[in-house]
């Protein structure tokens, strides 16, 4: 199977009422990798639980990005943001220390 014939079984059979495409409440037992997804509307990712790494790098937002309530145990990354708009932070409880 192409990954194109995945995309139309995916269209054909996990769109919802709405017209919205939802894949949510997967469960893998693996690395599952979902980079260079092209998406003309909104992507939504949402209540991620991840026993190992998640790496989210190299997004282009054409509108706003959120990224809230996330609960790291071991350490958060953020570097090399390019903003046009503003950068809200706000509400950090951070353990260890702070590097800017």
């Amino acid at each position: 199977m192409t990954k194109k014939e995945l995309v139309k079984i995916i269209k054909d059979n996990f769109t919802n009422k709405d017209g919205i495409i939802d894949i949510t409440e997967l469960e893998f037992n693996t690395t599952v990798a979902i980079s260079g997804m092209k998406v003309n509307g909104d992507l939504q990712q949402d209540t991620q639980k991840v026993n190992g790494t998640l790496y989210q790098g190299h997004q282009e937002v054409s509108g706003t990005l959120f990224q809230r309530e996330q609960k790291v145990k071991g350490n958060l990354f953020q570097s090399y943001q390019e903003v046009e708009g503003h950068l809200f932070q706000s509400n950090q409880e951070v353990q260890g220390k702070i590097y800017n």
